[in-house]
């Protein structure tokens, strides 16, 4: 039988390598549900690069560079959370930034079949990059980006899925598509 030493790892030392995670995602726009994974993965991580996708095949609400923006504002009071945007495959991305994890969040089951799917083609890329998945907090299990854009698009308070400057930055852009005549 094994002896009580056996059943702990010990805590890390500085002389250990510092685990870098990436979450990725095109958050258009951050959502509160996205939020909660971050806060949840800096605390397991030494440093957490929220990771915006550029994605040409995409049409988001807003630029990259607006994304970028209104995440570090979300993101200003997580002291080991950095936000930066891509382009390409994300193994790349994380290979690039020595990052050790992949941080991915479930909200259901359905989630679940793409995200395996990314995390073993991630792994067959880059043996040395695992997946963490962090199931979503029920709270915000039936929120996405899609459905706060969506819920604006038709003028409903969006004050619930989002912090105050997203809300405030959903409404301009809005505004601004009506304005020109365009549907948002």
């Amino acid at each position: 039988m094994a002896g009580p030493s056996a059943l702990f790892i010990p805590a890390r030392t500085k002389e250990d390598t510092m685990a870098t995670a990436v979450y990725p995602g095109s958050f258009d726009p951050v959502t509160k549900g996205h939020l909660d994974i971050i806060k949840r993965a800096a605390k397991i991580n030494d440093h957490l690069i929220v990771a915006v996708l550029i994605n040409s095949a995409k049409h988001p609400l807003f630029t990259v560079e607006e994304r970028v923006a209104l995440l570090q504002e979300c993101c200003k009071g997580i002291p080991n959370v950095t936000v930066e945007s891509f382009d390409g495959l994300t193994v790349e991305f994380a290979k690039k930034r020595h990052a050790s994890v992949m941080v991915r969040g479930l909200r259901a089951v359905t989630d679940f079949e793409n995200e395996i799917q990314l995390a073993q083609t991630n792994h067959a890329l880059m043996p040395g990059i695992e997946t963490m998945f962090l199931a979503t907090s029920i709270k915000w299990s039936y929120l996405s980006s899609t459905i706060v854009k969506e819920a604006a698009r038709y003028g409903s308070n969006i004050s619930k899925f989002v912090t105050p400057n997203v809300e405030a930055a959903v409404e301009q852009k809005m505004a601004a598509l009506r304005a020109k005549g365009e549907q948002p």
